[in-house]
């Protein structure tokens, strides 16, 4: 399987009475992106622009995307979800950098979060340097929260491809091609990369192929297909807890084991696993998932990611226990610290995880006032939507990373 990515890269964006792309300006047209949005779950929906550097802070953000599309058939993007059920992974997808669609949800959810603009958020984190275009819809009189939700993240989804087809008559700033297939693997580490996803109800979940993995046993998926577009985000709820869909389209170690794949390691594949409640369910899915790496992959080393707080932790933990234990196979895991800034959190216990790579732990910015809000539901938390605060960077959807998408870390002293 192969896939090529070409890339377009934006450097501005601005509104227009048509939607095209002339240099590396994006010029778009409200009432255009708008329409390609328009739900009937929707009452009204306002397209807006954030600008990186700005005073500019987007509240109760939703998913995250980077626009993107198939260009051998376009009917294939994101499929299962706006696009025909498909296997994706191959052949020639286009790309727009430097930008990203950002939804802004006008309903509760449990924990909500910001996304902040600002010079200091710039600095901070990956996602505040982009431009952002922002989807602010409103829910439909007596829509119910589930159907509002669904078409919010669908309606993300198709701008995405809608900005993106935008590019196809642009000459690409880069190409860059992605196969497991090499001829100079013999001799190299086989290693497998094994994701934990943190699905515990719809809309607090991630999808697979359209498909919430919520009762889902563990399943092997070759790493193009989720730099590709068959996995999406979809937690509402608790996102400071999971990546955004931006960060599975650009998955930091999928790519750098990509990086390294016939240099230094043989790249030999991904397992995707969803964490449950049970320890029952746990330990099922990470004995299910390790046998998958062992018997399937023919791994000899692993890494071992999840999303969520703490109980997926544990999770972490038994697959590690059974890898390591049962197949000899060595882990080392990636994890986020979750109680300070100077302190990391394990909640398990095992004499086989002595390989961690942290990153980075409960850092809190103080933001200044705002020039700018997206966003009409602010949650009180956070205090004055317009004024200047104090909040942890987790809060912020996107800019810390448990899958390594972060410029954060530890040092030892």
């Amino acid at each position: 399987m192969k896939l090529e990515r070409l890339y377009v890269d934006i450097d501005n964006v601005a509104f227009d009475n048509r939607s095209y792309i002339d240099g590396h300006t994006l010029h778009v047209s409200k009432d255009e992106l708008e329409k390609v949005v328009s739900s009937e779950a929707f009452s009204k929906v306002e397209i807006s622009i954030a600008v990186p550097g700005t005073n500019t802070r987007i509240i109760n953000i939703g998913d995250i995307v980077q626009p993107t599309i198939k260009l051998d058939d376009e009917g294939d993007t994101f499929p299962g979800v706006i696009g025909k059920m498909r296997t994706v992974g191959r052949g020639r997808s286009l790309m727009l950098r430097n930008i990203a669609v950002s939804e802004v949800v006008e309903m509760p959810v449990d924990i909500p979060s910001i996304l902040d603009l600002s010079k200091v958020t710039v600095e901070a984190a990956y996602i505040a340097g982009y431009y952002h275009v922002t989807i602010d819809a409103f829910p439909a009189e007596g829509i119910s929260r589930t159907v509002y939700l669904g078409s919010l993240h669908t309606a993300s989804k198709k701008l995405a491809r809608h900005l993106a087809g935008l590019a196809k008559a642009c000459t690409p700033d880069e190409t860059e091609e992605f196969t497991l297939e090499r001829h100079n693997l013999e001799g190299l580490p086989k290693i497998a990369y094994l994701c934990d996803v943190f699905c515990h109800r719809p809309y607090t979940d991630a999808l697979v192929y359209g498909e919430t993995m919520g009762e889902s046993l563990p399943i092997i998926l070759h790493p193009n297909e989720i730099i590709d577009g068959a996995v999406l985000n979809r937690d509402y709820d608790n996102s400071t807890n999971a990546d955004p869909t931006y960060v599975w389209q650009n998955h930091p170690i999928i790519f750098e084991l990509y990086r390294r794949h016939g240099i230094d390691v043989n790249f030999v594949g991904v397992v995707l696993n969803n964490v449950h409640h049970t320890v029952e369910s746990k330990l099922r899915n990470a004995t299910m998932a390790a046998s998958m790496v062992h018997n399937q992959l023919k791994a000899e080393g692993c890494i071992i990611t999840k999303e969520g707080g703490g109980h997926p932790q544990i999770d972490v933990g038994l697959a590690a226990d059974v890898l390591e234990g049962e197949y000899g196979i060595k882990t080392t895991l990636v994890l986020l610290g979750l109680s300070n800034e100077t302190n990391a959190q394990v909640i398990f216990k095992s004499k086989y995880t002595d390989a961690i790579v942290s990153t980075g732990a409960a850092v809190v910015l103080s933001l200044p006032a705002a020039d700018q809000v997206i966003g009409s539901s602010p949650d009180t938390r956070y205090g004055n939507p317009l004024g200047p605060m104090t909040i942890a960077l987790r809060s912020m959807h996107g800019a810390q990373s448990q899958m390594g998408w972060t410029r954060y870390g530890a040092q030892r002293i």
